[in-house]
């Protein structure tokens, strides 16, 4: 049996952290999201793996390769247009055995695998979902239906399956009348089943919801200390990479996970669900909560960050502080309550004293003066003077 992982769109509703990574690579617990879908797969002894690419396909490529390092055996296929996900999977039709079918920028434990490798072909897998119109609802009024209806929570298609090679031949015939979304070709299926299950698939349709996945992959952190600890309170789940420095006074506690490399200043506070990247620097008398923070940025003294995504590659000068709080935001043409902190994008540079109001996206090669105070969005590439 082959696994097939969708990974060719781009993540519009994830920008400004697509800018120079598709939503699939964008890291939580200091790993791309694809690669937990991955392990799912090896966990549960399918090896053979079909990823299909589209935007930015050398990025997942080069971190994959043929997937040996990964303990499997991984093949590509591109979509060379982003025409949607039924036409991306048609791009894998010369499997030649019955498949399970990922979307890879969603989390996918291997429980959920487990649950759907002993099906039927033709068995989709459901969840409970909060804003299921997004994904599409789950109707059984008749026969098992794909509906786009209103509605705020119920059980969804998650976008995990169990097909045999006939699906694609319901592909071809729906993409001959311009259809090219796989829950339209689904509703076309009158024998389509689903499993209804808890296995703790997620979605991350925002840049905030993140946080919540970081959470769910890093409340089965390991506690491990390989770097050099001066005296410091360190109390949890907490792994510290090779290489790594935790000054003196500093106090860390939570399912933190800090990489390789990392330097973190004395007197600084990490507490929460909170993943730093290899090679960040975090200055002396800090504060960071429940957080992600990716690889290669550098953080100033005395800053504060909560509830935070900080992208690739950043530099930030002392005292910044990124309030947490709710707002009101307008994406993608929808109106989304949400809850948080900042959104900053790759190689950011953000002045001293600078302060960000709840829920701001500052996007990716932007730069902000010190003692600006953002109270809105700021595009790629803006000055903040």
């Amino acid at each position: 049996m082959h696994g097939i992982i969708l990974a060719a769109g781009e993540g519009t509703r994830m920008r400004p952290l697509t800018r120079y990574m598709p939503k699939v690579m964008v890291p939580v617990g200091n790993k791309p999201i694809i690669e937990y879908v991955v392990e799912s797969f090896r966990k549960n002894g399918i090896q053979d793996i079909i990823v299909v690419v589209g935007y930015m396909a050398d990025k997942i490529k080069q971190h994959f390769g043929n997937g040996k390092d990964f303990g499997v055996k991984i093949e590509y296929r591109v979509q060379d247009k982003q025409l949607g996900t039924a036409h991306a999977l048609y791009q894998a039709r010369d499997v030649d055995d019955d498949f399970i079918l990922v979307y890879g920028d969603n989390l996918v434990p291997s429980e959920c695998i487990s649950t759907i490798i002993n099906a039927s072909p033709n068995t989709i897998l459901s969840a409970m979902a909060k804003k299921s119109y997004i994904y599409g609802a789950i109707d059984t009024k008749e026969r098992v239906k794909i509906v786009r209806r209103k509605g705020v929570e119920g059980l969804v298609f998650t976008g995990v399956g169990h097909f045999s090679q006939d699906i694609f031949s319901k592909i071809e015939d729906a993409m001959n009348e311009d259809i090219y979304d796989l829950p339209d070709v689904l509703n076309r299926v009158h024998d389509l089943k689903h499993i209804a299950s808890e296995c703790g698939w997620e979605d991350a349709l925002y840049p905030w919801d993140l946080l919540k996945m970081n959470s769910h992959v890093l409340s089965k952190n390991p506690k491990v200390y390989a770097g050099k600890i001066e005296r410091a309170n360190i109390i949890g789940n907490v792994e510290i990479g090779e290489g790594s420095f935790v000054g003196g006074g500093s106090y860390i506690k939570g399912n933190v996970k800090i990489g390789r490399n990392v330097v973190i200043g004395p007197g600084t506070i990490i507490i929460g669900d909170t993943s730093i990247g290899d090679g960040v620097e975090i200055g002396a008398l800090s504060y960071i909560e429940d957080s992600i923070i990716m690889c290669d940025t550098k953080i100033g003294e005395g800053s504060y960050v909560k509830d935070s995504v900080i992208g690739r590659n950043c530099t930030i000068y002392p005292k910044f502080m990124a309030i947490s709080g709710k707002r009101k935001i307008i994406t993608n043409g929808d109106i989304i309550n949400v809850e948080g902190g900042v959104i900053v994008g790759d190689n950011t540079t953000i002045g001293a004293g600078v302060v960000a109001h709840p829920c701001i996206k500052i996007g990716a090669d932007a730069s902000v003066r010190d003692l600006k105070v953002i109270h809105e969005d700021i595009w790629d590439n803006a000055s903040v003077m």
